[in-house]
C-alpha cells in the first residue's frame, strides 16, 4: 500500500510538472493564495476565493482565509486568520485591490472627481451589486506610495458609498485598462481557467467554478463580455447583523449592570480655569463603567474582549474610567439648569481634551458643560496596542475590540451624567446643593477622531438623539493614506512590513476589524435608529475644503452612505449629495466651510498642512450654527456669504 502511494504520488508530481493530466490544469498559484491573482497571494481582495458555504450564517456565507495567506512581517510572523474568518462576509467599505506584475498605468481610470465616469458604458472598470444589478459608482487608482515599485503597486476600486450588507458584488478590470508601460495588462492563468472551462488542481479556484458562472453572466448583461475583461471576482458584504452584534450585546448588559448598579465617582482634581471668569470648575476623576476586557482593562499585551459560550461579550464587573468635565461661570448664574455635553477625543487623545482650547469657548458661550471620558482602543493609554498591532497584524485585537470597551464608557458616561453627576457632582455648593444642569439635555460633541467614532457612539447610545461632528468621517481605509497624521504610524507598518503590497492589504485587514466600531458599520442605519433599537438621531457633519487630517473624501463617502444633504448655499456639492437651503427645520445635513485651501493631491498621498482641519471648530458661525441644533434641531447657514461659508472672506465671523 506505502508502495502503490509513493508511486501515485509520483505519478501526480509528474503530472503538475507537464501541466496536464486528465484535463486538470496545474495552475501555477500556491495552494492557499487566491487563484486569480497575477503575482501576489491576496489579491484580487477581497474575494469569494476565501468564502465558503455557511447555512448558519445571515449572508449563507463565512470566511475561509488559509494559513499564510495574510501578510507576514519581517520576523516571519504570519498574521493568523482567525478573527478574520469569524465573518459572515468582507467590508462594507474596504477597496477592492488588484495587482499586476509591472504595475498599472493610471490613464483612464475613473477619478475621483467624476464617479459619473464609473458608470458610463465604457468605464475601464466595473463593481456590480449581483444582488439588484446595479452599477456601483466608483473611482479608481494606483497606489502612489508604491511609486517605483510596479509590482508591489495597488490598483484599487473605492465605492463613492457603503455597499449593502449581505450583497454579493462583482468585479471587473476590463482590456481598456493598461501595464505601467501602456502594454496589456496579463489575464491571471486561473481567471483564464475559469473563463475558458479548463479544470485545474488548484482547490480553491474549483471550489469557486460552480458559482463563477453567475459573475460572467452578470458581467456580460452589464455590457462586460468575459472577453473584454483582464480579471474579474465576487465576493460577498458581510451582513449588518454580524457587524452590530458585539456592540447591541455590549451595549444591552451595559445599561443591565448599569441600572442594577448606580454609578458612584472619586475626583482627583477640581478647581477653577483662569480664575473662574469663563470655566468656574474642571473637574477631574473616575465613574463606574461596565468591563468587558481582560486583564482589567489595562493597555497589557493580549488585552481583549472576554466572550461568551455564544461569542458575545462578557461583562466583567465594572471597573474606573476617567472623565474630565468644565463648568463654565455662566451656569452659576443661569436662570435654569443648562444642557450637558459629551465630548470625543481627537486622534490617541484622552479625557482632558473636553476641557482646552476651543471646547472652553464653546462651553462658555453655548452655556453647556462639557464632559470627556477616553475612547478605549484609540486613547493615549493604548498608543503601545496601536504600535503592536501595526507591528504584527495579528494583535489588532488588542486595538480593534478594545475600542468596543471604548464605546461602553461612552454609554456608561451619559448614564452617570444623567444620573449621579447630575444630582451630586454638577451642582451649587454654595446654594445648598442648587442644580446646575437639566439631566434630560445631553448632546454629542466630537472633532477629528471624536466625530469618526461619535457616529458609532449615536448608533448604540440609547437617549442621546443629537451630535455635533466636526471633521469627521469614515472610513479608516480612506482615511489613513491621505491623511497628514498618517506617515508617523505608516513607518511602523511598512517597518514591519517592507512590501507597500502588504501595507495596502494590511489597511483593509484592519479596517474589517474596524468595522464594527468606527462609522462604517452604522453609517446607513444610524439616523434611523431601528438597527441598533435607538430612537431616531439627527447628525450635523461640520467640515471645511482641504481638511489635511480628515480628508474630505471620507467625509462625503459617509454623508452619502447616510444619505444626508448639504446645507445650501454651499461653497461646494459633492457628487452624489443633494443640496437643501437653509434652515432645516429638522433632521441631518453636512455643512462645507471653505477656508481658502489648496486643492488637495488627486492621489492617496498625505496633504500639506493647510489648517484647514482646525478651522471650523474655530468660526462664531459654527457654534452659533451647535447651539442653534442642540436648542431646537434646526440646521441654519449662520454665515453671511451668498455663496455659504467662504470663512477666508469673513463671511464665518
Amino acid at each position: 500500500m506505502g508502495v502503490a502511494s509513493e508511486a501515485m504520488r509520483a505519478v501526480l508530481s509528474c503530472c503538475v510538472l507537464i501541466a496536464a493530466c486528465g484535463g486538470q490544469t496545474a495552475l501555477p498559484v500556491e495552494s492557499q493564495c487566491n487563484p486569480l491573482g497575477a503575482n501576489a497571494c491576496m489579491t484580487p481582495w477581497p474575494s469569494s476565493a476565501f468564502e465558503v458555504d455557511d447555512p448558519g450564517s445571515a449572508t449563507g456565507r463565512r470566511l475561509a482565509i488559509p494559513d499564510r495567506t495574510l501578510p507576514i512581517n519581517i520576523d516571519d510572523l504570519p498574521t493568523e486568520p482567525a478573527g478574520w474568518n469569524l465573518a459572515d462576509g468582507f467590508s462594507p467599505a474596504a477597496p477592492m485591490v488588484m495587482s499586476f506584475p509591472g504595475g498599472v498605468s493610471p490613464v483612464g481610470l475613473p477619478p475621483n472627481d467624476n464617479y459619473d465616469r464609473s458608470l458610463a458604458a465604457d468605464s475601464p472598470t466595473v463593481i456590480l451589486d449581483m444582488t439588484t444589478g446595479e452599477r456601483v459608482a466608483h473611482f479608481a487608482e494606483i497606489d502612489e506610495q508604491a511609486d517605483g515599485m510596479p509590482d508591489s503597486q495597488a490598483l484599487f476600486l473605492r465605492p463613492a458609498a457603503r455597499l449593502i450588507g449581505g450583497h454579493r458584488y462583482a468585479v471587473g478590470i476590463t482590456r481598456a485598462v493598461h501595464s505601467a508601460d501602456g502594454e496589456d495588462l496579463p489575464v491571471p492563468p486561473g481567471f483564464a481557467a475559469l473563463r475558458d472551462g479548463k479544470h485545474t488542481d488548484h482547490e480553491l479556484l474549483e471550489a469557486m467554478r460552480p458559482r463563477f458562472g453567475d459573475v460572467l453572466d452578470a458581467l456580460d448583461e452589464a455590457g462586460y463580455p468575459s472577453e473584454d475583461l483582464v480579471v474579474a471576482w465576487d465576493f460577498t458584504v458581510a451582513s449588518d447583523a454580524f457587524l452590530h452584534a458585539d456592540l447591541l450585546a455590549a451595549r444591552d448588559r451595559t445599561i443591565a449592570a448599569l441600572d442594577a448598579h448606580p454609578i458612584t465617582f472619586s475626583i482627583t482634581y477640581d478647581m477653577p480655569v483662569d480664575n473662574g471668569t469663563e470655566i468656574k470648575r474642571k473637574i477631574e476623576g473616575t465613574f463606574d463603567a461596565p468591563l468587558f476586557l481582560s486583564n482589567n482593562g489595562s493597555n497589557n499585551s493580549g488585552t481583549h474582549i472576554v466572550r461568551d459560550a455564544d461569542g458575545l461579550p462578557a461583562l466583567q464587573g465594572f471597573y474606573r474610567a476617567p472623565f474630565t468635565a468644565i463648568i463654565p461661570a455662566c451656569a452659576y448664574t443661569a436662570t435654569a439648569p443648562v444642557g450637558m455635553v459629551i465630548y470625543g477625543h481627537g486622534l490617541l487623545g484622552d479625557s482632558d481634551e473636553a476641557s482646552n482650547g476651543v471646547q472652553r469657548t464653546t462651553a462658555a458661550e453655548l452655556c453647556l458643560v462639557f464632559v470627556g471620558t477616553d475612547m478605549r482602543g484609540m486613547s493615549t493609554m493604548d498608543l503601545p496596542a496601536v504600535a503592536r498591532a501595526l507591528n504584527e497584524i495579528t494583535k489588532a485585537d488588542e486595538v480593534m475590540e478594545v475600542l468596543e470597551q471604548g464605546i461602553v464608557n461612552h454609554v456608561a458616561l451619559v448614564r452617570a451624567m444623567r444620573t449621579t453627576f447630575a444630582s451630586q457632582l454638577f451642582v451649587d455648593a454654595a446654594q445648598a446643593g442648587k442644580p446646575l444642569v437639566d439631566p434630560t439635555k445631553v448632546y454629542y460633541y466630537g472633532l477629528s477622531q471624536g466625530a469618526i467614532f461619535g457616529t458609532t457612539v449615536m448608533a448604540y447610545e440609547p437617549t442621546v438623539t443629537r451630535a455635533v461632528l466636526g471633521v469627521g468621517g469614515a472610513n479608516y481605509s480612506m482615511l489613513l493614506e491621505r491623511s497628514l497624521d498618517w506617515p508617523r504610524y505608516r513607518t511602523i507598518l511598512a517597518g514591519a512590513y517592507p512590501d507597500p503590497l502588504d501595507v495596502t492589504l494590511a489597511i483593509g485587514l484592519m479596517q474589517m476589524r474596524w468595522d464594527k466600531t468606527e462609522g462604517t458599520g452604522v453609517a446607513n442605519s444610524v439616523l434611523a435608529g431601528t438597527a441598533t433599537r435607538t430612537p431616531p438621531k439627527q447628525l450635523l457633519m461640520q467640515i471645511a475644503i482641504g481638511d489635511e487630517q480628515v480628508p474630505n473624501l471620507g467625509s462625503y463617502w459617509q454623508a452619502r452612505s447616510m444619505n444626508i444633504p448639504v446645507l445650501g448655499p454651499t461653497p461646494f456639492t459633492p457628487w452624489g449629495v443633494t443640496v437643501k437651503p437653509s434652515p432645516l427645520a429638522s433632521g441631518s445635513a453636512l455643512v462645507i466651510m471653505d477656508g481658502g485651501a489648496p486643492s488637495p493631491p488627486a492621489t492617496n498621498v498625505p496633504a500639506s498642512d493647510t489648517g484647514m482641519h482646525d478651522l471650523t471648530r474655530k468660526q462664531p458661525a459654527t457654534r452659533r450654527q451647535i447651539g442653534e441644533f442642540y436648542s431646537t434641531g434646526a440646521i441654519v447657514n449662520e454665515c453671511t456669504g451668498a455663496g455659504g461659508c467662504t470663512c477666508q472672506t469673513g463671511t464665518c465671523n
